[in-house]
């Protein structure tokens, strides 16, 4: 094959456009972007073109976006993600500003990042608080793999963190953790089996990181039910949810030991992430 000019790598980038459009892909000009900057130029040009062209297939088959260039960026961190992970939303970055705030965390504090997946939170917050420990705690192998890499890769900008493979469903599962964690955070599975999903999140994440019982909340209340356990008094508590479920997160929370319960939106105005402190009084059920 012969070299490759700016004018066909410019014909492929609107073929890609038309392409993506046509295939119904929620933010052409992004993926264009980002398949662009992933796939073209190099030292062989005619090689950067083809695999720019199978990568555009690939996305007009909604395979998400993470899992062809094999990266996202998460508040400033370039995770590593691939096919059988859950790729983490930038739009959940309100959620690590909150968390990382002097009021939200004290210096030297302990942090529980639960449901941990790649690590996005759990690292962010570590980034952003080096003097915290943060503890990420996943139960996927294939999540934990790639949280282990993440982790190693950003180890220079990061603090205390420590990988746990747990299953936040067994008892006892966090009682090294007992009384002695100042704020735990999560974006656990959240979705209920009715709702309709894009083909990204439907054929292409893993169904365990995305669904959560008859109403998609079975996780939250355990996660509840944990942070009850192994929060200091005054800790705090973060959770991402669906949009249509900050009522419900937040009678659950206020049915335990929990008050200051407020909901705040993520990066897209939707009102995503709610937050409570624990008052370290009476018991959830």
């Amino acid at each position: 094959m012969g070299t490759v000019t700016a004018a066909e790598e410019a014909r492929a980038v609107e073929q890609a456009r038309a392409r993506l459009t046509e295939a119904g892909v929620w933010d052409v000009e992004g993926d264009v972007a980002a398949l662009a900057d992933r796939f073209l130029g190099g030292r062989r040009p005619e090689r950067s073109l083809a695999r720019f062209e199978a990568a555009v297939t690939e996305r007009c088959a909604r395979i998400p976006l993470g899992h062809i260039t094999g990266s996202v960026t998460f508040d400033g961190l370039e995770l590593l993600v691939g096919s059988g992970v859950f790729v983490p939303r930038e739009e959940s970055t309100p959620l690590v500003e909150w968390a990382a705030g002097e009021k939200t965390l004290p210096h030297g504090g302990r942090v529980l990042d639960l449901c941990s997946g790649v690590g996005a939170l759990g690292l962010a917050l570590s980034a952003r608080r080096g003097d915290a420990e943060v503890v990420c705690v996943e139960r996927d192998d294939t999540a934990v793999q790639y949280l282990r890499r993440n982790a190693a890769r950003h180890a220079a900008v990061l603090g205390s963190v420590q990988v746990r493979v747990a299953d936040l469903t067994e008892p006892d599962c966090l009682t090294a953790h007992r009384g002695a964690t100042d704020l735990v955070v999560a974006n656990p599975p959240y979705v209920a089996p009715h709702i309709r999903l894009l083909p990204e999140w439907a054929d292409h994440q893993p169904s365990a990181a995305l669904y959560s019982g008859e109403d998609g909340l079975d996780l939250i209340r355990r996660i509840a039910v944990l942070a009850a356990e192994v929060l200091r008094p005054d800790g705090r508590l973060a959770l991402e949810h669906d949009r249509a479920q900050p009522d419900a997160v937040q009678q659950t929370l206020a049915d335990g030991p929990f008050t200051d319960i407020s909901t705040f939106a993520d990066t897209a105005g939707e009102p995503r992430i709610t937050v409570a402190r624990f008052t370290g009084r009476g018991e959830t059920s």
